[in-house]
């Protein structure tokens, strides 16, 4: 009887319709944060990767290391190697075509193509070390260095200095409006309207600290260290920021503003809001973020390299059946009603037990 009641419950569990599957195991929890919950993952495969070396393209992301270029896919988590570039890459930027556009530590400038080939630049000085790179929305390139500002023309191999001065430029921007914007080694802040046939540089104020990075909201608002210069009304805000020393800077897609403090973490702006919130969800002693048009985040810590993707829980669909698969069964007097093979099996385990009972009560 034992083994009749066992053979009965395989079956039943084989042709279960509301059996779930995990598809995957998540290594943590999911922590919420900014109306989102995010699971960490290390990156594997990256060693050193710079602060202002991530960009993202097509379901990829590519970081500039101390060993040359890495690419990471979609859905994957170790970063691969592209053969052929092995300079430590300081800076880089994609445009739309997906063409990279990498500065090495040695001073070099080059274009990793998206056929694979890989192009040098000309034209810059040897003493020109670059600070910061910007496309512009003609695939103008836009290089700032120790000796002022450079531009490569979209399809030229070679950079021309622009005559906006010989600052030390710290770091530099550009918006959707093609206003790009510097900060020099005298704590100026400038602007240059790029559309225009003047084309010459507009001082906007003398800061209290050195700016060595930026970012631009959609709104082409600019966030630099401890300040916001809201385009539009030409005004210029500080926030607060505790630690004024700021690495590197991210900003969502709703607008909200990530600052990566070395010493300090990370900050957070919410867009609409004057309140900086501190978070050490991204560790303490952050030297790089990052984050994809998807809300995923990628940041450089003590620990190594990790990225914060957002966590969407499976869905599960309701158990599918066709009309033409239902069966009805009579068996004994019991009725049946379900797919063909659940009620085969049904029906099987019912004639099954009815005849031991059958045997059961004629031996006595």
């Amino acid at each position: 009887m034992k083994r009749i009641l066992k053979w009965i419950i395989i079956a039943s569990s084989i042709f279960s319709h509301n059996l779930i599957v995990p598809t995957g195991i998540l290594s943590t929890a999911p922590v919420p944060f900014n109306n989102k919950e995010y699971v960490k993952t290390r990156i594997e495969g990256l060693d050193n990767i710079f602060r202002n070396a991530i960009t993202f393209g097509k379901d990829k992301v590519y970081f500039g290391s101390a060993r040359g270029l890495y690419v990471l896919t979609k859905n994957e988590t170790k970063a691969i190697k592209i053969k052929g570039i092995d300079d430590k890459i300081i800076f880089l930027t994609i445009d739309p075509d997906n063409n990279i556009y990498f500065a090495t530590e040695n001073n070099d400038i080059y274009i990793y193509k998206n056929d694979s080939s890989i192009v040098q630049i000309e034209g810059l000085p040897a003493d020109a070390d670059v600070t910061a790179l910007a496309l512009d929305s003609m695939n103008n390139l836009y290089l700032g260095t120790l000796a002022g500002i450079y531009c490569l023309m979209a399809g030229t191999t070679k950079v021309e200095k622009v005559a906006w001065g010989d600052y030390v430029i710290y770091t530099l921007a550009i918006d959707h409006q093609n206003n790009l914007y510097f900060t020099n080694n005298n704590r100026d802040f400038y602007s240059i309207a790029l559309s225009t046939s003047e084309n010459t540089s507009s001082f906007i104020k003398k800061l209290n600290e050195s700016i060595y990075t930026m970012g631009i909201d959609q709104d082409d608002d600019v966030y630099l260290g401890n300040y916001v210069y809201q385009s539009k009304t030409k005004e210029l805000k500080e926030i607060n920021l505790r630690d004024k020393s700021i690495l590197s800077i991210a900003i969502d897609q709703d607008d909200d503003v990530y600052y990566c403090s070395f010493l300090d973490g990370v900050y957070f702006l919410k867009k609409g809001t004057n309140q900086v919130i501190k978070t050490n969800l991204f560790g303490r002693e952050v030297q790089t973020i990052a984050i994809d048009h998807n809300a995923n985040i990628i940041v450089k810590n003590d620990e190594g390299s990790f990225i914060f993707q957002v966590f969407k829980p499976p869905v599960v669909p309701p158990p599918a059946v066709k009309e033409k698969n239902m069966v009805v069964a009579r068996v004994l007097g019991y009725v049946f009603l379900g797919t063909s093979g659940a009620v085969g099996m049904s029906c099987l385990g019912t004639y099954l037990w009815n005849k031991y009972r059958y045997k059961k009560n004629h031996r006595k």
